[in-house]
């Protein structure tokens, strides 16, 4: 257990309002992020059976069974991924978690793809909090959900609150937005983390913002101990240390789907962290199921398995989805295409982000199809002008490694050093002037992803088709899936 130095770390409030301790102790801490609807194991291209809610629940019951004081946490997105958030809307996600024993978790983007309404219904009745602090009720000003909670663990007081970040409400669509006001995390977190202080030992903020922002965050706000984050997916395998003057705040994340539990121990002395370890815990196959959590998924799955089984193609190499947020993929490539020709349209658009996973070697499925599209996204038609295009294209170049990064059909061009050049639309150079029919997503024509310059486009039409079932009419039309070369955006080391 790494122990920290005494470095002034309690702030002023700290001492006059925490109790004293008679020694040290310790608090255990579980938590994921970014589960995404990956209620039952799965393989990873690596050939790796990991994952699924009822090894989960084992191995959080097994470290409850061994350690005094344990608090389970999660950061958001747990709805949306797989065909069970389709037909179920995330109902069985927040069962699941009740059993396996949560205490806590945050609102994610994706947890408001089906809208606010939504979200509460599955929030109702179940044991845990879904504490969000800077979603805001329009009429009331206060928070929609549980805005702030204290944990009690063995006689230590951990204060909870939660936040989605500024890049995560920019993946909510904007349709989505108009229920809730949405406040700064910076804004929240300062006055937040304050008034915890003064009824808690510790301060743990779930924040469903990305790395990034809750290093930043980190960086400009005392008082917090622990940010479990989500949003970006990111490997953290130890607790990343940021020091703001004197005060030290440790960031964890666990990747993404389940396939890890992260565990975070804390030495707690006088209201402070004196030491920590950290890691995170693969998800097995040797780990036994929960039975009653397997049976509850069981029973979910089972209502759709068979039309989630029928066989529409082939596809023997797979479609890699490899590099989708910085430059173009097969997958990309091929689903662009699709929407291109389908939409009978000079380039095809689609934005990395909705590509959930790529296609696997063999038998192609229904289930295939929603796994990898799962948003309920209609196939439109838009005509562009290229000066918008060039807009598109030179802010996918600007931020490489975003969700919102896009996959073209029609277009190439080159990068380097954030700027686009040489771009091409069917070997043609770009004509500014001139209005291109784009086929796209309605989620990009309405202007989410930060693309709102879509407004500027004419002739909308709505195909009335959702791009999941366009996609599955392009397989069985032509049912043995080559992958298409890449390198339509040519991207400079």
């Amino acid at each position: 257990m790494r122990k920290l130095g005494v470095i002034g770390m309690v702030l002023a409030w700290t001492a006059a309002t925490v109790p004293a301790w008679a020694a040290p102790v310790d608090l255990t801490i579980l938590h994921t992020n970014d589960t995404h609807d990956h209620l039952l194991p799965y393989e990873t291209r690596q050939g790796k059976d990991l994952g699924g809610i009822a090894r989960r629940a084992t191995l959080i019951t097994q470290i409850k069974g061994n350690t005094e004081r344990v608090l389970v946490l999660d950061a958001g997105d747990t709805f949306q991924g797989t065909p069970l958030f389709n037909f179920f809307s995330g109902e069985p996600d927040y069962l699941t978690m009740d059993q396996a024993g949560y205490d806590a978790t945050t609102v994610g983007n994706h947890d408001l793809d089906n809208g606010l309404e939504n979200l509460k219904k599955q929030a109702a009745g179940r044991r845990f909090k879904l504490i969000s602090t800077n979603l805001l009720d329009p009429k009331t000003g206060k928070p929609i959900f549980v805005g702030t909670h204290v944990f009690e663990r063995g006689g230590l007081k951990v204060g909870v609150f939660g936040v989605l970040g500024f890049n995560a409400l920019g993946a909510v669509a904007k349709e989505n937005q108009k229920d809730f006001k949405f406040v700064s995390p910076i804004k929240v977190a300062e006055e937040t983390a304050a008034e915890l202080r003064k009824r808690s030992d510790l301060v743990v903020m779930l924040s469903h913002s990305g790395l990034d922002e809750d290093t930043e965050l980190a960086g400009k706000v005392k008082g917090i101990d622990v940010i479990v984050g989500g949003h970006s997916h990111t490997k953290l395998d130890q607790p990343r240390e940021v020091m703001n003057g004197d005060w030290r705040t440790l960031v964890v994340q666990g990747f993404q789907w389940g396939e890890y539990v992260g565990k975070l121990d804390l030495k707690v002395d006088g209201g402070k962290v004196v030491a920590y370890e950290g890691k995170l815990m693969p998800v097995t196959k040797e780990i036994a199921d929960d039975q009653t959590v397997a049976a509850t998924v069981k029973a979910y799955n089972d209502k759709i398995a068979e039309r989630m089984a029928v066989i529409i193609g082939s596809a023997p190499k797979g479609l890699s989805a490899e590099g989708k947020y910085k430059k173009d993929s097969e997958l990309g490539n091929w689903t662009a295409d699709v929407m291109r020709e389908r939409g009978k349209a000079e380039i095809g658009i689609m934005n990395a982000g909705g590509l959930r996973a790529a296609l696997q070697p063999g038998s192609i499925t229904v289930g295939d199809v929603f796994t990898i599209f799962p948003f309920d996204n209609a196939l439109v038609t838009i005509d562009v002008d290229g000066a918008t295009l060039k807009g598109f294209i030179d802010k996918a170049a600007a931020i490489p490694g975003r969700a919102a990064q896009l996959q073209y059909s029609g277009v190439t061009f080159a990068v380097a050093g954030g700027k686009a050049s040489d771009i091409r639309v069917n070997g043609t150079p770009l004509d500014t002037k001139r209005f291109y029919k784009v086929a796209t997503i309605d989620y990009l024509a309405q202007g989410n992803d930060g693309y709102e310059a879509f407004a500027n486009g004419k002739n909308y039409q709505a195909t009335g088709k959702v791009l999941r079932d366009v996609i599955i009419e392009a397989i069985t039309a032509r049912p043995t899936l080559i992958p298409p070369a890449t390198g339509r955006i040519r991207v400079a080391n």
